[in-house]
């Protein structure tokens, strides 16, 4: 009997030393590791879409910067084209926005502005400045255009590029033109 006594006391000893004062943390650690499990694959389909998102602002900001380089660039290059008359301006300017609708451009505003005398006589620049919405391939397929333009002398004078915040996709553009004119007169 001494020896049940004894196994019995173990046994006692054993479960009053394991009580509740150590099962306790073990138990808290365990209930917070399996809600760190559940939330983490609860939020992990977000955390892709926000890794995605982030890979594809990265490409918006390169194809951006393409852009821009391809604007300056074209800056640089010769002026091509030729001097229109005064009164073809209209017809170059529905052109220009025949073209940019048929290469899917949305055109929000088209703002010509005064005449503006340049070095040689009776020469004038006419700015015209363009609020535009488009894809990246589509503007860089107008701004070709334009350098491009027959009808008339079309200098880019500023360019202004950002994506869109709902849509990255798409850009809101800001652009300064000038058109070259031939005036009749020096008066204007």
């Amino acid at each position: 009997m001494k020896t049940e006594a004894k196994i019995t006391d173990r046994t006692i000893r054993l479960k009053e030393s394991l009580g509740l004062p150590r099962t306790l943390p073990i138990l808290y650690a365990s209930c917070v590791l399996f809600a760190l499990i559940i939330l983490i694959s609860a939020y992990w389909p977000l955390i892709n879409k926000l890794h995605d998102a982030a890979n594809r602002l990265q490409e918006v900001q390169v194809k951006l910067l393409n852009q821009r380089r391809a604007a300056a660039a074209s800056e640089k290059s010769d002026i091509k084209g030729e001097i229109i008359q005064q009164n073809e301006v209209p017809l170059a300017i529905a052109e220009l926005t025949e073209t940019g609708r048929d290469l899917g451009l949305h055109f929000s505003s088209i703002s010509p502005r005064q005449l503006q005398k340049t070095t040689q006589a009776g020469i004038h620049k006419l700015p015209i400045r363009f609020t535009i919405e488009s894809e990246y391939r589509n503007m860089g397929q107008f701004l070709a255009y334009i350098e491009e333009f027959s009808r008339s002398i079309a200098k880019v004078e500023h360019l202004s590029i950002r994506p869109r915040k709902n849509n990255l996709s798409k850009l809101s553009v800001k652009l300064a033109l000038n058109l070259y004119v031939e005036t009749e007169n020096e008066t204007q």
